[in-house]
């Protein structure tokens, strides 16, 4: 199958680094659009401060690693042939992906994956696998996931 749009979404972990180098690999295949995604989620700081809404500071603090994360993703792309659009949006990180494949009408989303932690699966509300498979039943694309 070939693409014409590919979202990857990004984070600062190993397979996300691996994600973000095969979405680009696979972009410059099919001659695709790569659209890289860090999706900027306070709501771990809401659990955090009892419900309250979170600092502007860290808001601010996450922003910034985000734009970091991005440009390193945009380097792996460079290195490669491909020059990719870099998307920071405030969200969460489901929605913010959900928004950004239909906005690129992508048929292909790459990810990263990394085992979870007890506490990350109840913070994260579940298994990444059960949040791609979401994914797919919702969007009708096709998702890699990258280890």
């Amino acid at each position: 199958m070939g693409y014409t749009s590919i979202v990857c979404g990004v984070t600062g972990s190993d397979p996300s680094q691996k994600a973000a180098l095969e979405a680009a690999v696979l972009a410059a295949e099919h001659k695709a659009n790569l659209t890289y995604v860090f999706a900027v989620d306070t709501e771990f700081l809401k659990i955090s401060l009892g419900g309250r809404s979170s600092s502007s500071m860290a808001e601010d603090s996450l922003d910034h690693l985000g734009g970091h994360m991005l440009d390193t993703a945009e380097q792996a792309a460079i290195s490669k042939g491909v020059h990719p659009k870099k998307v920071l949006r405030h969200g969460p990180v489901l929605e913010v992906l959900r928004q950004v494949i239909a906005e690129e009408r992508a048929e292909l989303l790459v990810l990263g994956h990394e085992n979870r932690t007890f506490f990350e699966k109840v913070l994260f509300k579940g298994s990444v696998e059960e949040h791609v498979e979401k994914l797919k039943e919702q969007l009708g694309i096709e998702i890699l996931v990258v280890n």
